[in-house]
């Protein structure tokens, strides 16, 4: 992992508004970082994987920290929103409780105080929790440039570890999740060494909806973390429990099918053959977790 080192010498820049930031990147294309929660950022600095000439501070950037209600009944999540004020918004809560209880699992209290939703996404690290979550929420994300604005869906944003679609002028402004179907709800469970702050070795992610008399799946949305370069969805996992009643069989054959998919790698953390083991373990877990949860009736509140 390298040696932590005093951080290399850069010039700091502040900017009041996302216009502001924008002009900064398309100053110094290929030389500026922006600076979220720090909580990736400057760990590489110190261990020297980056060296930026310029870093842009995103703390003064208050309009994007927010969570709004949309009218179509989904939600917008600034970018700037902590990891702490996701896990503790009644409107999450009440709409997401997956993304809610994924951030309440994510790090330490102080590192959620300070991480940011738009930098777990803009890091791109395999094992980082937000993404599953989210993918399977179906979210997209909002870039903004010099150039203009695109939306693109979270799913396509990955690129490789480290590598997204973010371009050196791009900045990640929001976070736009569709309101949730009825009779849905998800779970996301994943495995780390010893401490809940120790890094994701493998994660699953699961979302379902069920029919009206929560007897089968209607719709089912898996993604896996540290499984792949990049977050992956396990679709022929979800096709196989489309239509299908909840059997041990069902989940089983879901299961085998995740790893079938999955492109795990050995590293120092964990071999191959343990990731796989854990992808078909945590994906049967995720399942009945969501399965459950969908099919609690509505008075009994999405904890």
């Amino acid at each position: 992992m390298g040696y932590l080192r005093r951080l290399p010498r850069f010039e700091y820049l502040a900017p009041r508004s996302v216009v502001a930031v924008c002009d900064a990147l398309a100053e110094y294309p290929g030389e500026a970082r922006l600076l979220a929660g720090g909580t990736d950022l400057i760990l590489q600095m110190r261990r020297r994987e980056v060296a930026p000439r310029y870093i842009i501070g995103l703390k003064g950037l208050s309009e994007l920290a927010f969570i709004r209600p949309q009218e179509n009944g989904g939600v917008t999540i600034g970018a700037m929103t902590t990891v702490r004020t996701i896990e503790s918004s009644p409107l999450i809560r009440e709409r997401y409780g997956l993304l809610c209880r994924t951030a309440a699992e994510m790090g330490s209290p102080e590192i959620r105080q300070s991480a940011t939703i738009g930098g777990n996404l803009a890091g791109a690290l395999p094992c980082a929790d937000f993404p599953p979550a989210l993918i399977t929420l179906g979210a997209q994300v909002k870039l903004k440039s010099q150039q203009g604005e695109r939306l693109l869906p979270l799913e396509e944003f990955f690129l490789g570890p480290e590598q997204t679609v973010v371009g050196p002028s791009d900045l990640v402004t929001e976070i736009q999740l569709p309101a949730p179907s009825p009779l849905s709800d998800g779970a996301y469970v994943k495995f780390h060494d010893r401490h809940a702050m120790d890094m994701t070795t493998t994660g699953v992610s699961a979302f379902v909806t069920l029919d009206q008399e929560r007897r089968r799946f209607c719709d089912v949305k898996i993604a896996l973390a540290s499984s792949a370069p990049t977050p992956l969805r396990a679709k022929n996992a979800e096709a196989a429990l489309r239509g299908q009643a909840f059997t041990e069989k069902a989940v089983e054959k879901a299961a085998a099918l995740a790893c079938q998919e999955a492109q795990p790698r050995s590293s120092w953390r964990a071999s191959r053959d343990l990731r796989l083991e854990l992808i078909k373990s945590l994906t049967k877990r995720a399942i009945r977790q969501a399965w459950e949860k969908a099919k609690a009736p509505p008075d009994g509140g999405r904890p």
